[in-house]
C-alpha cells in the first residue's frame, strides 16, 4: 500500500472516531436539557433519599426541651385549687359586751341599760313600754312603740340600722323581718293600732 493509500485510510477512521465520539456528547447535552426543562425553572435537586430518612428518624421534641407555643411538649400542669390556701375570714363581733345590764322593765321609755344603738325606737316614735331579761352571757331585750310612719318606712330604717350593723337579713313567711349575726338575732314586727304604727322589736344578742 502507498503513503497516500495509508493517509488516507487512517483519516477515514479518525473521522469515523471523531463523529462518534460527537454523536454520544450531543445525546448527553439533549437529554441534559429534557431534564432541566421538565423540572421547571428555579427546580433545584431533591435531597438524598437517604438524608430525607434520617431526618425523618429524628424529629420531634427533644428531651428537656422548654416548651414554646405550638410545641410537642406539653407544658407543666396548673397547680390545683385544692391545693391553695383558703381564704381566711375576719371572726365576727358581738353587737354587746360584758357586763350585761340588771334585768328590768319600763312603761312609757326607756329602761336603763337598753342597747338603744341597735334595738332603740325609729325615729318619731313613741315608746310604749321597754325590758331586759339578762343571764350568764344572754340578753333579751324587747321595745314596744307606736309611730306614725309607715310600716314601709319603718322597716326601712331597721334595715339600714340592722344590715350597718353587720347582720343579715333573713326571709320570714309571716310578715316579720329578720335579722342575723353570729351573735344576735333581731325581730321586728307589726300590730293592730287606730292611731298610727304599732310596731315591736324583740332581740336576742349574746356577749360570745
Amino acid at each position: 500500500m502507498s503513503d497516500d493509500a495509508r493517509g488516507s485510510g487512517m483519516t477515514r477512521a479518525m473521522k469515523i472516531a471523531i463523529a462518534v465520539v460527537g454523536a454520544l456528547a450531543a445525546a448527553g447535552i439533549i437529554t441534559a436539557i429534557a431534564l432541566t426543562a421538565a423540572a421547571g425553572p428555579g427546580a433545584r435537586p431533591g435531597p438524598h433519599p437517604a438524608t430525607t430518612a434520617a431526618a425523618r428518624s429524628t424529629s420531634g421534641p427533644l428531651p428537656g426541651a422548654t416548651p414554646t407555643s405550638g410545641s410537642e411538649v406539653p407544658p407543666p400542669p396548673a397547680t390545683p385549687l385544692s391545693a391553695l390556701p383558703p381564704a381566711s375570714a375576719r371572726p365576727a363581733k358581738p353587737l354587746i359586751s360584758a357586763p350585761l345590764p340588771a334585768s328590768g322593765s319600763k312603761d312609757g321609755g326607756i329602761v336603763d341599760g337598753f342597747p338603744t344603738a341597735i334595738a332603740g325606737p325609729a325615729a318619731g316614735s313613741t315608746v310604749r313600754s321597754s325590758s331586759i331579761a339578762a343571764q350568764s352571757t344572754v340578753m333579751q331585750v324587747t321595745l314596744s312603740a307606736l309611730s306614725s310612719a309607715s310600716q314601709n318606712d319603718i322597716r326601712a330604717e331597721y334595715r339600714t340600722r340592722w344590715a350597718a350593723a353587720g347582720l343579715n337579713e333573713q326571709p320570714t313567711a309571716d310578715g316579720t323581718m329578720t335579722f342575723v349575726g353570729a351573735y344576735e338575732s333581731l325581730t321586728l314586727s307589726f300590730g293592730s293600732s287606730g292611731t298610727g304604727t304599732l310596731y315591736t322589736v324583740f332581740g336576742v344578742l349574746r356577749t360570745q
